[in-house]
């Protein structure tokens, strides 16, 4: 969630001033009054976790609230033992802090000393004003995983059988590995650390390790692969099990084959990274103190698996008939088909490399978040089913059917329906001769279950041949696929299209949020760094992705290219780059683009670590990553020199008015990116840092100014006064004060001469937003997205749509989720949750809701590191509006309500709520953590 504009937060930094201490003389502590304790402790931003490699785990907890709130927290202590046991009898043998003065509750570095597969229970306390010290929180714990190579036993292995294409040209089967071992006594813990490229599914007996879906998550493999830590102490039985492994193609092996879909034009150079391979490492520990390690080495057995085509894009192929070659039991692996494992060779030029670490997944993984059953079924007359799921979302199709053997059940994606009702495949990227497909074969034996496990889709529809009977509404469903990041906020209003834009907003992200961000989950899946930057302020809106983004981040980091490589310094448009964009300069109606370079894409290595920091106090994401942030940096001061002062790229990509000039949004972009280096710079106390990029931000302002600012009769204005001309240039605040007010009045003129139509593409569309909101003018906002015509949200909505296009006429992927900046600005603007501009971490709270068109009453909470603050509002038919807001403990705010300087305004709640100066359409009021209910009439 962004700040709102300079000039409003003065005012709330100015009302915080004047009511800073009759706040807190509003609720003075009382002798009976309970201390806030600590709860919710995370480790990592995670609960309890396990197979960590974070060697200074960051620690977080919030303040339960009682009440009648104390004073906030000054001081903390944290203890940590090896057990809950320990610490009851109050011995920290791992690590104590003493006594902290500081009121931080978050990005708190664990200062013991950490070694691999170590398990470390903690608690908190703390203090208030008042001297008065909480009890100990409740315990929570975390374990370390395999921190060195050296804690790795196992060895990488492959099936030296496989190859990803035969002789005569078909594709092979898919490697399997599978290793039959002895438990030899009573289990006391046991742990899994694997993984496996392209992509791995792992089993014991027989049935899934986790809920956990298309692993590894995604990373620059010849720089790190991803391991994950399963806990397996509770599955083990008592004699011979069978741990197993299927592995699929993923982004580590593409393709091309005959008949299927594969993304990729004459710009884009695809690598064959290498041939699927697995490691695994399971250490079980005995009751009785013994220890045993079963790790992959030639002695596991390997096959080509059941799984007889994996595509990353066009699906996936599994013939049940070839269930011998599954790794379910003991008495499998001896089969005729069966032959011992290879040791993967790995060198300095393979990926990954024989130096290549094994790092642990700090993301959340993707998890299966729902299952649909189709609301219509409709028979063809051929033998085909068109199912219809009701709404577009990403996962694969869950097949539930018995037949005879050899059966073939095809399932065939898509978004839309032609007018015949007949399926629409076009914006999936696919053809009728290139198709995306899933397909499945019966074995004959009784019922059957089936869903793929190495790539998915997005669609809303399915086209199902060859089904031996009619289908029921369980036999073929949507099983809905996302990354298990939490919701962080809820908005609901009187205005049904409103909230349908909220439903198809979240949808599009939950459909691109694997484990990385996606531009769409069919034609392309490509982890564009921009459409994960230019929609920052909602995605931080929705979700909480303090254990998210900064892997996205590393992304970028690991993927940058080096000295020695083509362009060194350069953050290509995705990261991981796993395929390479020729450096093709072509003809668009902005004027000539270049897709391999985009300051408002590369700059996300910059702007994304910002927003962590403003929106979770994260310091460690930009201490990270500084130097690549530096090194980019110094790419692009080539790279525009090199050119003449214009930068490569894209401009105001996707935009519906292509007037916006491409070095405006291309320059605001590089200016926005110098300006937060140096509040980054002045964070982590780089001074001469600060003042290098301090003077490379003015330099920029200033060019902006004069190769964009123009005046006629009507006044100030940027660009070709188009919205994204202006909006970029009041967000990045390029604008003189003086000059503001005209700005924005050219910018909502030329909003309204679009017939109140959103024409800003990705790159605009957030400054568009953040412009109008910050400039008191949510009523244009409001108009631009209940509009019901092209272009806006409010026509996707009445036209069907269930998710956001690629365009808001329509056209394009039917699943993207850059334009969803609409997000952010229903919390913080409607419901009015914002930080102030200088608050970190939702320390100081601004609650603003904007009262525009004809709404009734809306609400909205935020799950910020202190807490949720929540703002409710209505106004009945009298007239009469109430305004309900609750502030979490450790976080102060100031309120506005909406009334002008005439209207009788009551305030209470849990402490005496301030009144500050009064304009002429608010009445303000500097309130301390609580509940507080404002009435005007």
């Amino acid at each position: 969630m962004r700040t709102p504009n300079a000039a409003a937060t003065a005012v709330a930094a100015a009302l915080l001033a004047l009511t800073a201490s009759g706040v807190a003389q509003a609720a003075p502590p009382t002798s009976r009054a309970a201390v806030s304790r600590a709860e919710d402790l995370k480790t990592d931003n995670k609960a309890d976790p396990i197979g960590i490699d974070d060697r200074a785990p960051l620690l977080s907890w919030r303040l339960d609230g009682p009440s009648r709130p104390s004073d906030p927290q000054v001081a903390y202590e944290i203890r940590a033992a090896h057990s809950a046991d320990a610490l009851r009898r109050g011995r920290a043998d791992v690590w104590r802090s003493g006594k902290v003065v500081s009121a931080a509750s978050a990005n708190i570095p664990f200062g013991g000393t950490l070694t691999a597969r170590e398990t470390v229970t903690w608690q908190v306390r703390v203090w208030d004003g008042g001297g008065r010290v909480s009890s100990w929180s409740s315990p929570a714990t975390f374990e370390m995983g395999l921190l060195n190579a050296s804690d790795w036993s196992a060895r990488w292995i492959e099936n030296s059988s496989y190859d990803y294409t035969r002789p005569d040209g078909t594709v092979s089967p898919l490697p399997v590995f599978g290793k039959a071992f002895t438990v030899h006594g009573k289990v006391a813990k046991a742990r899994l650390y694997m993984t496996g490229l392209g992509m791995y599914a792992t089993s014991l007996n027989g049935s899934p390790v986790s809920a956990n879906v298309l692993e590894p998550g995604q990373t620059t493999y010849s720089a790190e692969v991803a391991y994950r830590t399963y806990d397996l102490t509770r599955q083990l039985r008592a004699g011979t099990n069978t741990l197993g492994i299927e592995t699929g193609s993923g982004a580590y092996q593409r393709v091309k084959t005959p008949g299927h879909y594969f993304f990729g034009g004459r710009l884009e150079t695809y690598t064959v990274y290498g041939e699927p391979k697995a490691i695994a490492q399971l250490e079980i520990t005995y009751t009785d103190g013994r220890r045993e390690t079963v790790k992959t080495d030639t002695s596991w057995r390997t096959a080509l698996g059941p799984t007889t085509y994996s595509s990353w894009w066009s699906g996936e192929e599994y013939d049940a008939r070839r269930s011998a070659t599954a790794p379910a039991s003991a008495a499998r692996l001896n089969g005729p088909d069966w032959q011992n494992a290879s040791l993967a060779e790995l060198t300095s030029t393979t990926t990954p490399r024989d130096t290549t670490p094994l790092r642990a997944d700090p993301r959340p993984p993707v998890t299966l978040a729902q299952t649909v059953e189709p609301v219509s079924i409709t028979p063809d007359g051929k033998g085909s089913y068109i199912l219809d799921f009701g709404a577009n979302r990403s996962g694969w199709p869950g097949l539930k059917v018995s037949g005879p053997a050899g059966t073939t059940i095809s399932m065939i994606p898509a978004e839309k329906l032609k007018a015949d009702g007949t399926l629409d495949i076009s914006s999936t990227g696919a053809t009728d001769t290139e198709q995306i497909a899933y397909r499945y074969t019966l074995s004959g034996h009784g019922m059957e279950t089936w869903h793929p496990r190495f790539t998915y889709s997005g669609f809303r529809y399915l086209k199902v041949d060859g089904l031996p009977t009619v289908p029921k509404a369980d036999t073929v469903t949507m099983q809905v696929i996302h990354a298990s990041n939490p919701r962080a906020s809820d908005f609901t209003s009187s205005n049904q299209l409103i909230n349908e834009i909220h439903a198809i907003t979240l949808r599009s992200m939950q459909s691109n949020m694997m484990s990385v961000l996606t531009d769409c989950p069919d034609r392309e899946k490509g982890p564009y760094t921009g459409d994960n930057l230019h929609n920052i302020d909602a995605l931080l809106t929705d979700y909480d992705l303090s254990s998210y983004e900064p892997q996205l981040v590393r992304n970028m980091a690991t993927a940058q290219r080096q000295p020695g490589d083509e362009s060194p310094g350069l953050i290509a448009n995705i990261a991981p780059e796993f395929h390479r964009v020729a450096p093709v300069k072509l003809q668009y109606p902005q004027g000539t683009i270049e897709f391999l370079d985009e300051v408002n894409w590369g700059g996300a290595v910059i702007r994304i670590p910002w927003q962590l920091y403003k929106t979770y106090g994260d310091t460690r994401t930009m201490t990270l990553y500084y130097d690549t942030m530096v090194k980019w940096l110094d790419y692009e001061a080539a790279n525009k020199a090199a050119n003449n002062g214009d930068i490569p790229g894209l401009g105001d990509w996707s935009a519906g008015d292509n007037t916006t000039p491409m070095q405006l949004a291309i320059l605001a972009g590089y200016y926005t990116a110098a300006h937060d280096m140096t509040q980054i710079a002045k964070v982590l106390g780089k001074k001469e840092d600060q003042g290098k990029y301090a003077a490379l931000a003015s330099t920029l302002a200033d060019e902006f100014t004069t190769r964009f600012r123009h005046q006629d009769a009507k006044g100030v204005y940027y660009g070709s006064d188009s919205e994204t001309s202006n909006a970029m240039a009041l967000d990045a605040g390029l604008v003189p004060a003086a000059d503001r007010q005209q700005v924005l009045d050219r910018l909502v003129a030329s909003v309204r001469k679009a017939g109140d139509h959103i024409t800003s593409g990705s790159v605009g569309l957030g400054p568009l937003f953040r412009a109008l909101h910050a400039g008191g003018r949510d009523d244009v906002i409001y108009d631009m997205v209940v509009n019901p015509t092209s272009p806006g949200y409010g026509y996707l909505v009445a036209s069907g749509h269930t998710t956001l296009s690629e365009s808001l006429d329509g056209s394009g992927s039917q699943n993207h989720h850059f334009l969803g900046q609409v997000d952010a600005w229903l919390v913080n603007g409607l419901a009015g949750i914002n930080q102030t501009t200088d608050s970190v971490g939702y320390r100081e709270l601004e609650i603003a809701p904007a009262i525009v068109g004809d709404l009734t009453h809306a609400s909205g909470s935020y799950r910020t590191p202190q807490g949720v603050v929540s703002s409710a509002w209505s106004k009945d038919s009298d007239g009469r509006f109430t305004l309900e807001v609750n502030v979490p403990v450790g976080s102060t705010a100031v309120v506005r309500v909406p009334a002008d300087a005439q209207a009788r305004v009551t305030a209470h709640g849990s402490s005496r709520p301030m009144p500050g100066a009064r304009t002429r359409l608010t009445a303000n009021y500097g309130v301390a953590a609580g509940s507080y209910t404002f009435t005007v009439g």
